[in-house]
C-alpha cells in the first residue's frame, strides 16, 4: 500500500532528524510525482540550469526532459527565466524550500478536500 509506504518514511524521515529536502522528497512521491521529476527538482535546487545543460547530467533526451519540466512548472516547483547568450535560451531552478512546501500543503489540503466531499455524499446516501 503506497500510503502505508509513504507514512513509514515520513515518520521515519523525522524520527531520524533528516534534511526538509528528504521529507519533500518522500511527500513528492506521495503526491505521483515521478522519481525523475523528483530528481530534476532537487538538481535545479542546486544549481540552475539549462535543458542542455540537463541532458548532460542525466543522460535523457531534450523531450524527456521538457516533460516533466513542464508537469513541474505548471504544479509551481520550478520557473524559467530567458537568458540572454549567443542567443535566447531558458533557464530553469527549483522554487525555494519553503515555497515548495506550500505548494504541497495547498495540493494536500485540495485532496482532503475531495475526500471530504465524497465521503459527505456517501454518507448522505446511507
Amino acid at each position: 500500500m503506497v500510503g502505508r509506504s509513504c507514512a513509514t518514511d515520513i515518520e521515519k524521515i523525522l524520527k531520524e532528524r533528516k534534511k526538509p529536502i528528504e521529507l519533500l522528497n518522500v511527500i513528492f512521491g506521495f503526491l505521483s510525482f515521478k522519481p525523475i521529476e523528483i530528481k530534476i527538482y532537487n538538481i535545479l535546487l542546486k544549481s540552475s540550469l539549462t535543458i542542455k545543460q540537463m541532458e548532460k547530467q542525466l543522460n535523457l533526451s531534450e523531450r524527456t526532459i521538457r516533460k516533466y519540466i513542464k508537469r513541474l512548472e505548471q504544479e509551481g516547483f520550478i520557473n524559467k527565466r530567458v537568458k540572454q547568450d549567443k542567443r535566447l535560451k531558458y533557464v530553469y531552478n527549483a522554487v525555494p524550500i519553503q515555497e515548495a512546501w506550500k505548494n504541497v500543503r495547498n495540493k494536500i489540503q485540495k485532496i482532503l478536500e475531495e475526500i471530504t466531499k465524497i465521503l459527505e455524499r456517501k454518507a448522505a446516501v446511507f
